[in-house]
């Protein structure tokens, strides 16, 4: 099992919605091809927040999208926690990265590891911020090979 943290500078531009219901657009994500799927916003808050999925064959890159929510932010650290969850052995896993939200957002992850053929993978976004209101955001996917 692989795990990283870190902000990736240059986020792309994916859409969607959650679950079945999800559009999947094909990009690159830390240096992954495949298809992305990103799920609904969290709850409103400081950041709009949406948990993305990417996967390419039986690999799987979960990470999150932190985009400010006012025009007037300034670049600060924030809290996240980013969980997920698919048949695995052992489990793909949580981690919680503290990342510089610049005013254009960023994406922030991520978890990466292998899920057998047409497994759901659930991933969990949430901002963790002492004092800030609770927001999570969710996405499911299927994995197809």
């Amino acid at each position: 099992m692989k795990r990283l943290a870190a902000v990736l500078a240059a986020p792309a531009a994916l859409t969607g919605t959650q679950t079945a219901s999800a559009s999947a657009a094909t990009a690159s994500v830390a240096g992954m091809t495949g298809t992305t799927v990103c799920g609904d916003p969290g709850a409103p808050n400081y950041l709009t927040i949406r948990a993305c999925i990417n996967t390419n064959g039986g690999q799987v890159y979960v990470f999150g999208r932190a985009t400010p929510a006012s025009p007037t932010w300034q670049d600060q650290q924030v809290s996240f926690r980013l969980t997920s969850v698919g048949v695995t052995s052992p489990p793909l896993g949580t981690i919680t990265p503290t990342v510089l939200i610049p005013t254009g957002g960023s994406d922030v992850g991520g978890i990466t590891g292998t899920v057998p053929c047409g497994r759901t993978v659930t991933a969990q976004f949430g901002v963790d911020q002492p004092g800030w209101p609770q927001s999570t955001a969710t996405v499911s996917t299927i994995v197809n090979c």
